[in-house]
């Protein structure tokens, strides 16, 4: 594991089980209370910036990027793609980043959340995760549920999958690509700096990850492993949210063992670390505060 220290920030390369090398950061003090935050698909750990900014500065906070996405490592074959490979990697994460006896908060969005559904049943994630934040993400059912292509029935299912799974590069962001985004996963009322942040980060994403991970999602069955967190956990969804609808999250809640709330939040479209960073930082910040102290 290779560590180098850049501004505020410690830089660390983490080994996932198939050797796949994640780029980790850890930012704060090191004796704070520790967050990892996991995100979602096709953008990168920046797309967190604006929560981390939010937070009580005494916290540890643990960004990583997802494999094949940012400066994490892509998998070079099919095999390298799958919620089990997510759940590798979050593990793999924590065990590089937690002190021994600590139990820490885990926040996902999208992707960044199945990850964390994905790892529930894990030995590392039992005996790490103190607390969970799932925002904006569903376990089951994506293409079905999803309001992105407005087309009825069998055919909004099929253009769902096409948009997640089409390996299509997308080209420098432009104005319309920000329009186009804006509809798909933010809110009618999102402002201009927004839509441009987001378009920027899904443009920094390569075709070929985007494409896999998306048809992972489409398959996606996370039911009984979210049945396995037993930890606190919130689940925040957005009433405009076109592709984890609302459903997603109070299906979640039904799931889960330990649901201290599910928020649903009027006018959040799919980007929740985007849309409303505030709320977002105000709840990791309170599960952080109610973390069960190290043994």
């Amino acid at each position: 594991m290779a560590t180098r220290h850049v501004g505020h920030a410690r830089e660390l390369q983490v080994r996932s089980a198939d050797g796949t090398l994640l780029h980790v950061e850890v930012r704060g003090p090191d004796d704070g209370p520790t967050v990892v935050f996991s995100h979602c698909w096709a953008t990168s750990l920046a797309s967190w910036g604006r929560v981390v900014r939010r937070l009580d500065p005494g916290l540890r906070v643990v960004l990583y990027d997802q494999r094949g996405h940012g400066r994490s490592q892509t998998p070079i074959t099919r095999a390298g793609y799958g919620t089990e490979k997510l759940a590798d990697d979050l593990c793999a994460v924590l065990t590089a980043t937690v002190p021994e006896g600590e139990k820490v908060v885990v926040a996902g969005h999208s992707m960044g959340g199945m990850t964390i559904m994905a790892s529930a049943p894990r030995e590392t994630f039992q005996e790490k995760v103190g607390a969970v934040l799932l925002t904006n993400t569903g376990s089951t059912d994506l293409p079905a549920k999803s309001t992105a292509i407005p087309l009825p029935g069998p055919l909004g299912t099929l253009g769902a999958k096409v948009f997640l799974t089409a390996p299509l590069p997308l080209g420098p962001a432009t104005p319309v690509s920000e329009h186009i985004f804006r509809y798909l996963v933010m809110a009618k009322g999102t402002d201009k700096a927004t839509r441009h942040l987001c378009a920027r980060l899904v443009h920094g994403c390569g075709s070929v990850p985007r494409g896999e991970w998306g048809r992972v999602m489409t398959a996606l069955d996370l039911d009984d492993s979210v049945r396995r967190i037993t930890v606190p956990t919130v689940v925040v969804g957005g009433s405009e949210d076109k592709l984890t609808p609302p459903w997603h999250a109070h299906h979640l809640g039904g799931l889960l063992e330990n649901c201290e709330e599910v928020r649903e939040i009027p006018a959040l479209g799919h980007m929740g670390p985007l849309e409303v960073p505030d709320t977002l930082a105000e709840i990791v910040d309170k599960l952080a505060v109610d973390l069960p102290s190290p043994r």
